[in-house]
């Protein structure tokens, strides 16, 4: 089956894009009553167009006054081929050059032109207006489409037309099948008895009624009600349609153009990313294009502020590329090999764009030599270097699906790769992690060097938690990935876990076998009192131990499940509690409630621990209270 595919429309204001849709299709894209009373296209419009083969396309219709290119450009983000249409009467014009360049940076290789009104021009002017085009998109990425003289007035032309659109068709390549689902949404309306529709071109993957979905980038969870493609209800869609999905579970004004509908956990919300960029220059200016400056950012079908950072360069000149981080005033969803524009920031005109790279980049523009390496990988398509090369970059252990979902490619493309590298590997949450031998080794050194650092400012101290220990390391390691690097520690002789604290091997013994032996003679102190202990002051006094070495001895009890801490001092035997439990438990199996008191009496203890007791029966769910009384909650 033929993949589904989009046309996208581009041209100046008046060339006839809305009429020559309406000639190809039989469907007039212009919707709004502005529109039909302006005479012009302010908002993107859709149709469906039946090619002599027997295949259809997808046609989004997009304006051509300068004043809505933003439009033009959330339309044709998701195009597969283009239609740009020149007036045969006009010629080119402002905005017949700034739609081609978009076109040119957003990668799209396939498309037709369309010299409309040919029956208003003489045959030579027709001729001179072709050679113009031809010119024009010679060096761009549509450089070998053909031009059609075409009247849909008349409907000359219309037949060769609708021919070298099917021959376009039948070049273009598929869309990304293998990827998870995103679309990003274009339009958002209700319907009464339906709820929350979005309408926009699947980008990649499939989607189908009742699937679970995340609307990026606030996150929010929703839920597939229903499918359409092209008005037809279906029970899935794949990549390249044109498709409008009933959205269940948010609100009409929870959703907008710009959003990224998306099979969630798939996408990566970010502030900046880093991309190869090219600057096409400032219309009628040799101006250059400085570094740190401010521009419109154009993806998917959002549009945000933000500032574009070269990184090899001050500035670049007319017609320079170069890798650049653009860093943005709003967050996207972007994914590596995304195509973005760039806008200047006032007066609005398009300057340039490129390719998304790496979409969690550290902020910075001088690169390491790893950096580097995964950044060119990237722009080469190299998927084995990129794989390891973003290892590299990152600096900690990740799994094949992670390393895929961040380069932004199937798991397929990068498992095998990874596998047949050197790597070091670790087992993290029962899955094969990979990291680079030297970031593993920098990080059990890591590892040591706080461990010594710790016991050095505290000398008493036995160790401390591996949470404290993981924030001290690196932040951006997962507690399993953390405790997976911490275990390599521990085989190297640096590190040694005991009873949930993490210390270094040659230090503290002073103060382990301190706190050993004062653990020695308050253990039975905490089994004596039982449900009515004595205070840390009390109890150390009596111990004849240090008041700072018993409350450490009588946390760890605690973090061990041996002793229960209620409030700043009291800490209750844990065998003692369980045991009150089951009496507490006894007690209202046969009365069914009982007040406070008549709970204090059956635990045997005065007010002051009775109230703390029950209220940690109530916490963790044996009682119920109600008022003065208290019922059993589970049987």
């Amino acid at each position: 089956m033929a993949p589904s595919l989009v046309l996208g429309t581009a041209g100046h204001i008046d060339h006839g894009k809305s009429t020559l849709v309406k000639a190809l299709t039989g469907t007039d894209p212009d919707r709004l009553a502005e529109e039909k009373a302006r005479g012009i296209t302010i908002e993107l419009g859709f149709a469906q167009l039946t090619l002599p083969s027997g295949r259809t396309m997808g046609v989004v219709d997009v304006p051509g006054h300068e004043r809505f290119v933003r439009h033009m450009v959330a339309g044709a983000t998701g195009i597969d081929a283009v239609l740009l249409v020149v007036a045969a009467d006009d010629g080119i014009m402002p905005q017949t050059r700034e739609h081609l360049a978009i076109i040119d940076l957003l990668g799209i290789e396939r498309g037709v032109v369309a010299l409309t009104k040919a029956d208003l021009a003489e045959p030579d002017w027709i001729d001179l207006v072709t050679e113009e085009v031809r010119e024009l998109v010679d060096t761009t990425s549509i450089a070998d489409a053909p031009v059609v003289p075409v009247s849909a007035a008349t409907g000359a032309g219309v037949p060769e037309l609708l021919a070298a659109l099917d021959a376009v068709a039948g070049e273009a390549p598929s869309r990304q099948a293998g990827l998870p689902f995103r679309l990003p949404v274009d339009r958002v309306f209700t319907i009464a008895g339906a709820g929350t529709v979005i309408t926009g071109t699947l980008w990649s993957g499939q989607v189908s009624r009742d699937d679970p979905v995340e609307i990026m980038p606030e996150g929010r969870e929703a839920r597939v009600r229903g499918v359409q493609v092209h008005s037809a209800s279906v029970e899935k869609a794949g990549a390249g349609q044109r498709v409008a999905l009933n959205i269940a579970g948010v609100d009409r004004d929870e959703i907008s153009r710009g959003d990224v509908i998306a099979a969630p956990g798939t996408l990566s919300v970010t502030d900046r990313f880093d991309a190869r960029f090219t600057y096409l220059g400032v219309p009628g200016e040799d101006k250059p294009f400085e570094s740190d400056t401010r521009v419109h950012v154009h993806h998917g079908t959002r549009e945000v502020l933000g500032r574009v950072l070269l990184m090899d360069a001050s500035e670049f000149a007319r017609g320079e590329s170069g890798l650049a981080q653009v860093r943005l005033e709003e967050p996207l969803v972007p994914r590596y090999g995304d195509r973005f524009i760039v806008r200047s920031y006032s007066p609005v005109y398009t300057i340039g764009g490129g390719m998304v790279l790496d979409v969690l980049p550290p902020r910075r523009t001088t690169l390491r030599e790893h950096e580097r390496a995964l950044l060119e990988a990237l722009v080469a398509h190299d998927l084995s270097s990129a794989a390891t090369g973003l290892l590299a970059s990152r600096a900690l252990p990740m799994t094949s699906a992670e390393v895929a979902a961040a380069i932004g490619v199937p798991r397929a493309g990068v498992a095998d790769d990874l596998n047949k590298a050197d790597l070091a590997r670790l087992k993290v949450g029962g899955e094969t992690a990979f990291i680079t031998r030297g970031a593993l080794e920098a990080f059990v050194v890591m590892i040591e060097r706080e461990l010594l650092a710790f016991h050095e400012a505290d000398p008493k101290a036995t160790g401390m938690s591996t949470a404290a220990l993981r924030d001290r390391v690196d932040r951006r390691l997962t507690a399993k990935s953390f405790d997976a690097v911490l275990e390599i520690a521990v085989q190297r002789g640096v590190a040694a876990v005991e009873k949930g604290q993490v210390r270094h091997p040659q230090a503290a013994v002073s103060a382990l076998a301190e706190q050993q032996a004062a653990e020695a003679v308050l253990r039975p102190l905490v089994v004596r009192d039982g449900l009515a202990p004595k205070s840390v002051a009390e109890w150390s006094a009596e111990a004849g131990v240090d008041a700072a070495v018993a409350r450490k001895v009588l946390a760890r009890m605690a973090s061990a499940g041996e002793a229960l801490r209620l409030g700043s001092d009291m800490h209750f035997d844990a065998a003692a509690v369980d045991a009150a439990g089951e009496r507490i438990s006894a007690f209202l199996r046969e009365h069914a409630s009982a007040t406070a008191a008549e709970l204090r009496d059956v635990l045997g203890v005065t007010r002051k621990y009775a109230i703390p007791l029950l209220e940690h029966f109530d916490a963790i769910g044996l009682t119920k209270r109600d008022g003065d009384t208290r019922t059993l909650r589970r049987a």
